[in-house]
């Protein structure tokens, strides 16, 4: 077990190479729960899941590298409320959907991903499509 950790590790730092990220251990460890989770966590989440595995983890630390991790790409920033921002690994171009009920955000990948043109002189750097409704557990009210 420990062997496969050790290996799912140096494959992250690879691939954090890749995105021209030093693979310092906070930076693999906060990436490799982004790329294990498909929540969206806040930074304050991320920093509650991990801590316990990394006391010498702060939550200063989280912010600092999830910010950097989204500066070189590696990861998205996802603000579906003015308040709140959650992380996602998963850069391909997809959709998400917000349940105002149980809170949890979705990845769309089936749905048609729009295609916008922006009038002549601006140019786009990144696209967000959030929706917000109810998810088909809570619809169902299991």
């Amino acid at each position: 077990m420990r062997e496969i950790k050790k290996v799912e590790e140096k494959e992250t730092a690879v691939t954090l190479s890749r995105f021209g990220v030093r693979p310092l251990s906070h930076r693999v460890a906060i990436y490799q729960y982004l790329l294990g989770t498909k929540n969206h966590p806040t930074a304050d989440t991320i920093y509650t899941e991990l801590k316990p595995s990394l006391p010498s983890l702060s939550r200063t630390t989280v912010y600092n590298v999830l910010n950097h991790l989204c500066e070189k790409g590696a990861v998205r920033r996802v603000t579906i409320e003015d308040h709140e921002s959650r992380f996602d690994a998963d850069i391909r171009d997809h959709i998400h959907f917000k349940c105002s009920q149980c809170q949890q955000v979705f990845d769309l990948f089936e749905v048609n991903f729009p295609r916008l043109e922006i009038p002549e002189g601006f140019s786009a750097t990144s696209v967000q499509v959030n929706i917000e409704g109810v998810c088909p557990h809570c619809k169902s009210g299991r």
